[in-house]
């Protein structure tokens, strides 16, 4: 498939100069692996790849392993090892440099793999000045086709721009096959498109963020074909899973387009991102991104849904609070974005109350929502998490999340206006017992 042809004609027209950033073919199929192959030797002209697994997508991925030496490449491989006590690998810096160290040559960087895997090989392949390709093993979450690294740098959830892989393959059975927590958490990753494009929206209307309307509407066609399936996942039938798959590459492509993460993450995001952050500080382990961008989807809408109702609420530009006792060896980190984001909040205030400012905001921003109910029910229909303690998360650390999560970026969202408005902290509890709790 031509991603830049499947994006339609707005895309086309509006973004003509960028094609070349995106991926130059998307396989979908049970040939997906010979047709990886064949376009590392004939389009990319590949003679020696490299190839980075996990030891479970080591497994998964051998239909590729497999073809690619069939088609006569030389094949090297970099295993990505676990952590201590068999714990899966984390994208972070102590992993890439690890990895980094005495890498052999190849022409092309090969990542058979789903979000650790993809994000270690393009990071390192951005190092190296080496394109990469991707063999895709779960549909669980929307980087593959995303220009973005991001990685955990010294505990700190960051975000910085490499290269989209120069090809995506993926074979439906492999995709099928794949543990159900990794489904599951691709949609919880594609669910939070409302909440991220109104989120976007909000920064073009307050701040004169690039904001394009054919970006946002990239997934808009495929969305009803997982969405009013969300059973249909939990079965595994291959028509939600490929609509999944298909958002989630498109989703990846929104980004790269946009030169950003706006058009995909926003505050549900940024709760996720604060319980990874938490955890790192803590020492525990953390659940999936997506599973956990899910449930924070819910939040983030509920929020939306009390912040729009207020006919004329006093701006307040306080915001998040800074604890530096909470964050521990990476408060240093967080103190930076946190005053990054004191900056906006008075700025964003102080727009907010112009004369008309709010009534036009709350106008823009409601068509692009979902309710938090639609997304509950989306996600619960599907199997997927939808409460704090299907995450394994206790009501007292996923409710610091919510609190905390808007200090740990400059970026103003869903959370921030909450604080704006007076929603936050107050109504927190509140919110968080009645659509995540159970």
């Amino acid at each position: 498939m031509d991603l830049f042809a499947a994006l339609g004609e707005r895309i086309q027209r509006d973004f003509a100069g960028k094609h070349a950033e995106l991926p130059q073919a998307y396989f979908w199929g049970e040939d997906a692996a010979e047709r990886l192959a064949e376009t590392l030797k004939q389009d990319l002209g590949a003679r020696r790849v490299l190839v980075f697994s996990d030891r479970r997508t080591r497994q998964a991925g051998e239909r590729c392993f497999a073809a690619l030496g069939r088609a006569g490449l030389e094949v090297n491989e970099c295993p990505i090892p676990d952590r201590s006590e068999g714990r899966s690998p984390v994208c972070d810096d102590e992993t890439k440099e690890r990895l980094a160290r005495g890498l052999p040559r190849a022409d092309v960087f090969v990542a058979v793999g789903a979000g650790v895997v993809n994000d270690l090989t393009k990071w390192l392949g951005a190092e190296a000045s080496t394109p990469y390709v991707a063999y895709a093993t779960a549909a669980s979450m929307n980087g593959y086709t995303a220009a973005n690294v991001a990685p955990s740098i010294k505990g700190v959830k960051s975000l910085f721009r490499a290269h989209a892989p120069r090809a995506l393959a993926a074979d439906p059975r492999v995709v099928a096959s794949a543990p159900f927590a990794l489904t599951s958490s691709g949609l919880g990753d594609v669910i939070a498109k409302p909440v991220s494009t109104a989120d976007w929206k909000m920064n073009q209307l307050l701040f004169g963020e690039g904001y394009s309307e054919s970006v946002a509407a990239v997934i808009n066609d495929v969305e009803p074909r997982y969405l009013d399936h969300a059973a249909a996942l939990a079965r595994g039938e291959e028509p939600a899973i490929r609509a999944l798959f298909d958002a989630l590459v498109f989703s990846g492509c929104a980004m790269t387009l946009q030169g950003s993460s706006l058009p995909a993450s926003g505050g549900e995001h940024l709760i996720s991102h604060t319980l990874d952050m938490l955890a790192h500080v803590d020492g525990v382990e953390h659940d999936l991104h997506g599973r956990q961008v899910g449930v924070g989807t819910i939040v983030a809408a509920a929020l939306y849904a009390e912040v729009l109702a207020l006919e004329k609420p006093a701006f307040q530009p306080e915001g998040a609070p800074f604890d530096e006792k909470l964050w521990k060896g990476i408060a240093g980190a967080v103190k930076v974005e946190h005053d990054k984001k004191r900056e906006r909040m008075v700025e964003a205030c102080r727009k907010l109350a112009e004369p008309g400012r709010w009534e036009s905001l709350r106008a823009e921003l409601r068509p692009l929502l979902r309710s938090p109910l639609s997304i509950q029910r989306c996600l619960r229909e599907a199997g997927a998490a939808h409460r704090f303690s299907d995450l394994g998360c206790t009501r007292e650390r996923f409710l610091t999340a919510l609190q905390h999560g808007a200090a740990i970026r400059g970026r103003f969202t869903s959370l921030d206006l909450a604080w704006a408005t007076g929603v936050l902290p107050g109504a927190a509890e509140r919110i968080v017992d009645e659509w995540v709790a159970g």
